[in-house]
């Protein structure tokens, strides 16, 4: 990583692991967290002195931001969770579980084999608990792309759908889904959709209202900027009535209630808030919000074509498509000779690059793409890497492959 003048630290190491969680964080985020537990302590929304009210300010503040990054009609359809695999069990349990009630016709869930153990893991519970059958769709296994067309079949053929939960981009081939056209069939097929935006929120502008989508997750911690533990779920205008909620506690309003309360967020927020890390969040928010997301996508398409120009003619073999307009900025990468734990070892060892090697928590692309069960050795930059660090990388790998 080289010295950038808002970091809030350096590193002699090249972090090259964003999809994971982004680092460094900008400057300002860890400042935040320090004051939220060394000059307040309160939690947002239970009580009306000043630092409670205070704490009530910030969250707010944060929630109004993520609902300008994804313009989103109001703050409240920002629901704050602890990450976006605790988001995509809310809207995934939720949706299926209201679905479900009256003993009526099975809640059908239709998704793809190439998502992160994060929808993978609650779709089959619920399946295993005979709460939902679920229809999983191949993806292209040379690009790992999803057709909009075989989406519609599998509607047309189940009659329907509960909910679609499927993928922005893909944490290891980084494929960029067509989410337009699969809203669409969304829309004109009746099924709700629930978009896992784990490796595109901060790197690929999202416009949920030009989208239609019923349902987004997103982490904080990723190219949100902010801190581990954070994330949140939009929902749309009207849809929370469509899901039950994960928790039930207290929500700071409607205490006479012994139910959930039907508003956003209440309606899915309960117990004191990770008030640190939404402070911590809110500032990360602001700074991607400053910089524009268009940006930042440039300067991680240019990031990562120099990654894979430098690559060239070495026997690497790169997981999805060669077009870096076609992808996040996140690489799986299988190293000739090379299993993919010594791969990644010998970048840490050898060149000081932090990678993360193994199946990335999403068997089903290694299968489709016939890296299962070593998988591969994952390249994903972020925000503050620079074309140095991705040419770095490619020399490293080229220089392993070729021994």
């Amino acid at each position: 990583m080289r010295p950038m003048s808002d970091r809030a630290g350096q590193s002699a190491r090249v972090y090259l692991d964003h999809a994971a969680t982004s680092f460094p964080k900008p400057q300002g985020v860890a400042e935040a967290m320090a004051r939220s537990v060394l000059e307040g302590g309160a939690s947002p929304g239970r009580g009306g002195y000043a630092e409670a009210v205070e704490a009530g300010r910030v969250a707010l503040s944060a929630r109004e931001a993520a609902a300008r990054l994804l313009n989103a009609p109001g703050a409240e359809r920002v629901a704050f969770t602890l990450s976006c695999t605790d988001a995509l069990n809310m809207a995934i349990k939720g949706v299926v579980r209201r679905a479900g009630r009256g003993g009526g016709r099975t809640p059908v869930v239709v998704t793809t084999q190439n998502e992160h153990n994060s929808v993978l893991r609650p779709l089959r519970a619920l399946e295993q608990a005979g709460e939902c059958a679920v229809e999983r769709l191949a993806c292209c296994p040379a690009t790992g792309r999803l057709d909009p067309e075989d989406l519609r079949a599998a509607l047309r053929a189940r009659g329907g759908a509960a909910l679609v939960a499927t993928h922005h981009a893909s944490n290891v081939c980084g494929t960029i889904q067509p989410v337009k056209d699969v809203a669409r069939v969304c829309r004109e097929e009746g099924a709700p959709l629930l978009l896992d935006a784990a490796q595109t929120l901060g790197h690929v502008p999202l416009d949920v209202a030009a989208l239609g989508a019923e349902l987004v997750a997103f982490p904080g911690h990723k190219g949100l900027m902010g801190p581990l533990g954070t994330g949140g779920l939009y929902v749309a205008r009207g849809f929370e009535g469509r899901m039950d909620p994960l928790r039930e506690g207290g929500t700071g309003s409607r205490s006479e209630l012994d139910v959930q309360p039907e508003s956003m967020p209440e309606r899915l927020e309960c117990g004191s808030a990770n008030a640190p890390g939404i402070a911590g969040l809110g500032v990360g928010i602001a700074w991607v919000l400053e910089r524009g997301v268009g940006a930042l996508r440039a300067h991680g398409l240019e990031v990562s074509r120099a990654f894979v120009e430098g690559l060239g003619g070495a026997p690497v073999r790169l997981l999805g498509p060669s077009d870096v307009e076609a992808r996040a900025p996140v690489f799986a990468v299988v190293v000739e000779g090379w299993s993919a734990q010594e791969a990644a070892a010998a970048l840490e060892a050898e060149f000081g690059l932090l990678t993360r090697a193994g199946l990335h928590c999403a068997p089903g692309v290694h299968r489709a793409m016939g890296t299962f069960p070593d998988g591969a050795v994952r390249v994903s930059f972020g925000a503050f890497s620079t074309v140095e660090d991705a040419r770095l990388a490619a020399r490293a790998l080229a220089e392993l492959a070729r021994g």
